[in-house]
């Protein structure tokens, strides 16, 4: 059973989600349960590991070895 949710979420997210729904011909509201239910999972990242990637990735300027650089170029994006 489906129930109307109400919240608040930044414009670029929200424009980002209707671009994919619309790439994948489905309704937004798919796409944002798919987005809610992958976050939920058991296969979620934990905490610690979401914000040390979110420093490795995110912070400027990025501060990753050339090691871990080529290991993510090399990785298969499709087996994880």
């Amino acid at each position: 059973m489906k129930k109307k949710v109400g919240t608040l979420l930044d414009e670029e997210i929200i424009r980002h989600a209707k671009r994919r729904a619309a790439e994948e011909g489905r309704p937004l509201s798919d796409v944002i349960q798919d987005a809610l239910a992958s976050y939920l999972s058991d296969k979620a990242l934990d905490p610690k590991k979401r914000e040390k990637a979110y420093q490795l990735f995110c912070e400027r300027p990025i501060r990753i070895s050339k090691n871990q650089f080529k290991e993510i170029l090399e990785e298969d994006a499709w087996n994880l």
